[in-house]
């Protein structure tokens, strides 16, 4: 029983002696849990942001109290303006994206299309040279066709306007595919982006 309980002792010392010296051989960086190194959110120095082309698909939860399953296709295009974004300690980054959305809303008493033309400004912090979460705010001008767009008794011209209001994530899959998810006003949309 006596010499169980030393080798007991002898592999559990040589485990924690061995463990001990693969950490001191392991990068600083990959100890650290937080996001460090060149890319990520704690990177202060200059960046160098790129534009971007991004095709999207998407289901406009704003638009359900018509009735159906709303649908839309768009695309839009980024444009970087403050590559270091506002906040100098992180890696931020400010742009404008520009575009358009194609609607499809049906139900059994309505059914309509609409053209939205949306401006939006993109605020993002970029966690890793892989990894951005972002905030858009803008406003679209709608051109409404294809139907009565009438909603408890108002009816709505052809010509409208709306908001955009989205929390988003972008993922580069690779250098020249970005997977992108946005979630807020007026739905959901998933897409993929093409760094020019």
């Amino acid at each position: 029983m006596r010499s169980f309980a030393l080798a007991t002792v002898l592999v559990v010392s040589s485990f924690s002696s061995a463990t001990a010296l693969a950490d001191e051989a392991r990068p600083a960086a990959s100890l650290d849990p937080s996001l460090r190194g060149p890319g990520s959110l704690s990177d202060a120095s200059p960046q160098r942001r790129h534009p971007m082309i991004s095709l999207f698909i998407g289901f406009p939860a704003g638009y359900f109290g018509y009735g159906g399953v709303p649908f839309s296709i768009g695309g839009r295009y980024l444009q970087p303006i403050l590559h270091d974004g506002f906040v100098p300690s992180v890696n931020d980054s400010f742009s404008i994206e520009i575009g358009a959305d194609l609607y499809a809303l049906g139900a059994s008493r309505f059914f309509g299309a609409m053209l939205a033309i949306p401006i939006e400004a993109m605020w993002a912090l970029h966690f890793s040279q892989k990894f951005s979460g972002y905030l858009k705010l803008g406003a679209a001008i709608e051109l409404r066709f294809l139907g009565d767009w009438c909603w408890g008794g108002v009816c709505n011209g052809v010509i409208g306007a709306g908001i955009v209001a989205q929390l988003g994530i972008m993922y580069a899959i690779t250098d020249a595919i970005t997977l992108r998810v946005e979630l807020g006003y007026p739905g959901l949309k998933v897409g993929l982006g093409f760094p020019l």
